[in-house]
């Protein structure tokens, strides 16, 4: 998928829309003529459904070659920041992950800022989800800032960690890669969510509930925030994609989500990959008088949107959900 926005545009978006913002347009609907300039959402992109902002950082090389090294020292060097670390970095390879990865595919040379997801484990190697729109071709190698486990030895950094054996980025419902990690990093994996603890399964049901994730969004997600809200949507797109109304921003893709247990342990719930702007459905055009062209459609603007886990668990066809410790490690 083209990257077309470059970092301060995706700035520009989380500072417009404010708290609450992770908007995303689905496939499958008419135009609607009040959003049909994507200038008017920084990073938008046009779906047969509306418009969409895919919730990733994403400075062009160029940018990034040019300050490469300043920012390898910010992050690996300056004692604030270090400092910042201890506090908000959990050791390991784990959900929530940072990702800072280099992209190349068929549209050239980008650079990603996303944020991991769950541990799966297949035959004895681990994997790592994360957001298919923030993968680059399979194959491709994956970056991650890590704080490695106290008597590893190693210095927190960033680290090639594995590369894409799986992306697919068909738009909400249908958006998701897995990170194959390098054997020699096994030791450091963890599959317990940073804060909460969890998963101890999946969730299943279509009933609203709470759920929370974390994620190292621009702006308030920074150095990796934990994040609630309430996902009233578990049906759409034929029951694989979940809405809910919270807070994110641009680089929380691919954030693992969780939702809350009201009496039993906390579950799986899939990834977040969208903030929707507008979600039309033709379908529903001439149908819903009140909606014209099918708009609104299944989900409604300003809702954060993603991939259920069963729905992963289907493309992650082999892999299996690792279970987090039931309080965070």
């Amino acid at each position: 998928m083209r990257k077309p926005a470059p970092w301060r545009a995706a700035l520009n978006l989380g500072l417009i829309l404010g708290m609450t913002l992770a908007l995303t347009g689905p496939a499958g609907a008419a135009r609607s003529p009040r959003l049909s300039e994507p200038a008017r959402f920084a990073g938008a992109q046009r779906f047969a459904g509306g418009w969409a902002v895919p919730s990733i950082v994403e400075p062009d090389m160029l940018e990034f070659k040019k300050h490469e090294a300043k920012f390898v020292l910010h992050v690996e060097k300056n004692t604030v920041w270090q400092r910042f670390n201890e506090d908000r970095f959990s050791p390991g390879i784990r959900p929530g992950q940072w990702l800072i990865t280099v992209t190349a595919d068929k549209h050239g040379i980008g650079f990603a800022w996303c944020t991991a997801n769950f541990v799966f484990v297949k035959n004895g190697t681990y994997g790592l989800g994360t957001a298919g729109h923030c993968a680059g071709a399979l194959g491709n190698p994956v970056t991650a800032y890590v704080v490695p486990p106290p008597g590893s030895g190693k210095l927190p950094g960033i680290y090639a960690i594995g590369r894409f054996s799986l992306v697919r980025n068909n738009g909400i419902g249908d958006d998701f890669a897995m990170v194959t990690i390098d054997p020699q990093y096994n030791a450091w994996v963890n599959p317990t969510m940073p804060v909460w603890g969890g998963p101890q399964g999946v969730y299943r049901s279509d009933l609203p509930t709470v759920v929370k994730h974390f994620g190292h969004g621009v702006v308030i997600g920074t150095g990796g925030t934990p994040r609630a809200g309430l996902a009233p949507i578990w049906t759409a797109r034929g029951g694989t994609a979940y809405a809910w109304y919270g807070a994110s921003t641009p680089g929380d893709s691919g954030s693992g989500v969780e939702a809350v247990g009201a009496a039993g342990p906390d579950l799986a719930a899939g990834d977040l990959t969208h903030i929707v702007i507008l979600d039309c459905n033709p379908r529903l055009s001439g149908r819903r008088k009140a909606s014209a062209g099918g708009c609104p459609g299944e989900i409604l603007p300003g809702m954060i949107a993603g991939t259920r886990m069963t729905k992963i668990l289907q493309i992650a066809n082999g892999w299996t959900l690792a279970q987090g410790s039931l309080v965070p490690l």
